[in-house]
């Protein structure tokens, strides 16, 4: 599987206290485009498991090539993230965190979900897009960081 290039995602969505978690994946795919529908796989032994079952919402936030290091950092578990990385989050209309910087955010209410192993695929609708100017995405290969453009 590490010969697929992947983008790069930032799933968002709200801790047990309301405030924003954040994990990074790159398992992502569209769905169907009316209506629009995503879908991602979150890992049981994360956070973010807990948090998505209890909220049923998530976000989906599109990283740039010069997003790498955020990347990284929310590839680690919580306890395991230093604080010299700056990123900052907005909400969306349904109060889903927004990474701020990203690509594309895709704000979605959880419609279903499938265990498959020690994971599960989280299908969701679309309810909120944002998009801001075109940059180049940030991709991941061979277990690496790939910015063919740097």
């Amino acid at each position: 599987m590490g010969d697929f290039a992947t983008g790069v995602t930032v799933i968002t969505t709200n801790d047990d206290d309301g405030n924003p978690h954040s994990m990074t994946a790159n398992s992502f795919t569209s769905v169907c485009l009316d209506p629009p529908v995503v879908l991602v796989c979150v890992a049981h032994g994360t956070n973010t498991y807990g948090f998505l079952e209890s909220t049923g919402r998530f976000g989906v936030n599109i990283l740039s090539q010069n997003q790498q290091e955020l990347g990284a950092l929310f590839a680690r578990k919580p306890e395991d993230r230093d604080e010299g990385v700056q990123y900052n989050y907005t909400l969306g209309e349904a109060g889903v965190p927004i990474l701020e910087g990203s690509m594309v955010f895709f704000g979605c209410e959880v419609l279903d979900s499938h265990v498959y192993g020690d994971h599960t695929i989280y299908i969701g609708e679309v309810k909120e897009m944002l998009r801001n100017e075109s940059k180049e995405p940030l991709m991941f290969f061979r277990s690496r960081w790939y910015n063919p453009g740097k």
